[in-house]
């Protein structure tokens, strides 16, 4: 890497201003490029509560942005905004501490954190999730995108979707895989009726995100880590990474 050679694509808000109780709390910040080779960005609400639902800010959204750090025109809020908030891609999210897409057909699932329950959202522009007017979970409120899936509170963690690529069983295909912090499991679940989860796996320590390697043996790769953030009660050393792999006859 060279260090003269970084570029600032994207500026925050000073989070100060915003009134969350914890400086350090629910930051988000999973990014990944779409199919449509831009730029997504998922950031918490702070624990501000009310700025998810507010285009004057970057909190509790996800944004979309170029490669080069500008905005794309076709953004569903480039009318109601100005400056780095026409980045605004979706609003109303809690913590969206994880997402994925899928690479053969483009569907975008987000992995919110907390409130009464955890939850998974289909990824839509302009899409509005409803935090904090409706708390997470089902509901029937028309102005606000339901989840596909939800359980009790503790801490949704990375995730991905099993594509023909990974070569895993056809039990597992078009499936998509999600971990919880707090539990140490892996659940899945069909984007197309996510009602049901299935067990994946359990007792792993701390997932935070999880993610099928390139490499094309399948690998999914799951990373443990005992803290969310660098902050007072971070405990270094805590670190692992672990492999997963289909079995094969």
């Amino acid at each position: 890497m060279l260090p003269a050679s970084e570029k600032v694509l994207l500026r925050g808000d000073d989070q100060s201003k915003l009134g969350g109780t914890v400086p350090a709390g629910h930051q988000g910040g999973a990014l990944h490029f779409g199919p449509d080779g831009k730029l997504y960005i998922g950031l918490g609400e702070q624990t501000a509560k009310t700025p998810a639902q507010h285009l004057d800010t970057l909190q509790g959204k996800i944004l979309r942005i170029n490669p080069d750090g500008t905005i794309p025109d076709d953004n569903p809020f480039v009318k109601e905004t100005t400056g780095k908030y026409r980045a605004i891609w979706a609003t109303g999210c809690r913590n969206p501490w994880t997402f994925a897409f899928h690479p053969e057909n483009g569907r975008m699932l987000i992995c919110d954190v907390g409130g009464v329950n955890e939850e998974i959202n289909v990824g839509i522009a302009g899409g509005n999730y409803g935090w904090p007017v409706v708390d997470h979970g089902p509901g029937d409120d028309k102005r606000f995108e339901m989840p596909i899936h939800w359980y009790p509170q503790a801490s949704i963690g990375g995730c991905d979707f099993v594509t023909s690529s990974t070569n895993w069983p056809d039990e597992y295909q078009g499936r998509f895989l999600f971990a919880d912090y707090v539990r140490g499991w892996i659940h899945t679940i069909d984007p197309d009726d996510g009602r049901l989860a299935t067990e994946f796996a359990t007792g792993l320590r701390r997932p935070v995100d999880l993610r099928f390697g390139k490499t094309g043996d399948g690998s999914l790769y799951v990373l443990l880590r005992n803290a969310w953030v660098v902050d007072d009660k971070f405990q270094g050393d805590t670190g692992s990474l672990v492999r997963i792999y289909p079995e094969t006859n």
